[in-house]
């Protein structure tokens, strides 16, 4: 009983209200949430984070899965060892949630612990929350500069390297405003459209005759200038 009512208390009334945070910041405390509440606790975090919204999680991560032998050991559970992520597992556990621009920003290159063969390191994930806006074509593009021939985004959108790629309001705005606007050129169309919403499969081009005359953002070379 108790334990259905405290779960009634967390859908009716949460602690936290939705998109009500800017920042959620966590030191080595995911590791000690029970496996099989751990990826429930991520979509909380997403939950709480306001659109536009960033999350930097430092916690430790494994280089393998955990043997089951492992994780039944409480000292080890304890020591922030058997509840830790897979490497791989913990970037996907955000991404599944619906996070943006999930990356490492720092990686411990040497083991804070090895045991049995399994190398524990302490990691610091970053991510963005997306603003949840509507998908509109306004006929705006962006070109992806380098150095790698195309990427990906989590969204499913393909950039081809120096490429005008069509991209809706909301994909144009985070790419030139959030971790990755020094990656991306900007172009404005020279004249104002009316809002249609977005129908273009990913990897649309936007054509260089659609873009004439248009204005360019996100272009600067640095205080040094290019050459």
């Amino acid at each position: 009983m108790l334990q259905h009512w405290q779960q009634q208390q967390r859908v009716e009334t949460p602690l936290i209200t939705d998109n009500s945070v800017d920042l959620v910041i966590s030191n080595c405390v995911l590791n000690l949430v029970a496996e099989s509440d751990k990826r429930q606790l991520v979509r909380e975090i997403f939950r709480v984070v306001k659109p536009g919204g960033r999350v930097a999680i430092s916690d430790i991560v494994s280089d393998e899965v955990i043997p089951e032998a492992m994780k039944k050991d409480p000292e080890l559970w304890s020591g922030c060892i058997s509840g830790a992520f897979q490497e791989q597992e913990f970037l996907q556990a955000f991404c599944d949630a619906g996070f943006l621009a999930v990356s490492y920003d720092k990686w411990d290159g040497q083991p804070w612990r090895v045991i049995d063969g399994v190398e524990f390191r302490s990691v610091t994930l970053t991510a963005v929350k997306g603003s949840g806006q509507a998908c509109l074509d306004i006929g705006q593009a962006v070109i992806y500069r380098g150095p790698y021939k195309s990427i990906t985004d989590d969204e499913g959108h393909v950039f081809p390297r120096g490429e005008r790629m069509a991209v809706c309001e909301r994909t144009f705005k985070f790419l030139m405003e959030g971790p990755l606007k020094n990656d991306f050129i900007g172009i404005n169309p020279s004249a104002a459209r009316t809002p249609v919403p977005w129908c273009a499969p990913a990897g649309t081009l936007r054509p260089a005759q659609e873009t004439k005359g248009a204005a360019h953002s996100g272009t600067s070379c640095g205080s040094a200038g290019c050459c």
